[in-house]
């Protein structure tokens, strides 16, 4: 059955004040993850945004985050930037486009083998709707090249399923131009059918809101926004 978990409007809430603590950003410079960074500041968390040397920065110019520097693609790297670290909360915002359908796969097998076993208690993944089987559920949709990136996504997600951290796996559909505000009306579902429409900011947004919530622990949901 199909459940509506969580709206922009009016979400459940705790109650309780965001007490922050150590949060490690996947992707954390890009046009995505730049504002779950400065959300996560904005609610008390000590930010660590993994990047490669040569990524431009200028999404996060007077946010306090630290950076750990390596490449997701050299394990070598990432075991370095990484060791010893302990992360309340891991959240990859990556994306490649349709560039190279390998790096989502092997991305994330480079930072799981790097965290040491009960390093993290949450890892929340940003994928796409039609990831692995779930392209079966669109038969309507001619995603022609994308079909490979969707494959290898799929392997990310069972990768990060299978690792024994707790996790929540946010799948958008179509992502809504740069600059679009957050609405009123996003909302993440268990219906893996929905393909639908959302910001990025919107995302953000949904993303906290699946912080410390147990209601999003070792499910996948789908993005959408019924307004847009």
């Amino acid at each position: 059955m199909m459940t509506c978990l969580l709206m922009l409007a009016g979400a459940a809430s705790s109650g309780a004040e965001p007490v922050g603590g150590n949060a490690l950003v996947l992707g954390g410079t890009g046009r995505l993850g730049a504002p779950i960074v400065q959300l996560l500041v904005e609610r008390g968390y000590a930010v660590t945004v993994f990047a490669r040397p040569t990524s431009d920065r200028g999404r996060l110019v007077g946010l306090d985050v630290s950076y750990a520097l390596g490449d997701l693609l050299d394990a070598d790297s990432v075991v370095e930037a990484l060791r010893g670290r302990q992360f309340a909360v891991v959240i990859d915002a990556t994306s490649r486009g349709s560039s190279d359908a390998s790096f989502y796969a092997t991305a994330m097998r480079n930072v799981l083998a790097a965290l040491p076993a009960g390093s993290v208690d949450h890892f929340i993944l940003h994928g796409s709707a039609g990831a692995g089987d779930n392209i079966a559920k669109f038969p309507q949709v001619p995603f022609g090249r994308m079909q490979d990136i969707l494959r290898a996504k799929g392997r990310a997600e069972a990768l990060l399923v299978t690792s024994g951290i707790d996790y929540t796996i946010i799948r958008n559909g179509v992502i809504r131009p740069d600059g679009t505000a957050a609405s009123a009306t996003a909302r993440l579902t268990d219906d893996d059918s929905v393909l639908g429409t959302v910001s990025r900011l919107d995302l953000a947004v949904l993303t906290m809101q699946c912080l410390d919530n147990p209601d999003c622990r070792n499910k996948v949901f789908h993005a959408v926004d019924d307004g847009a």
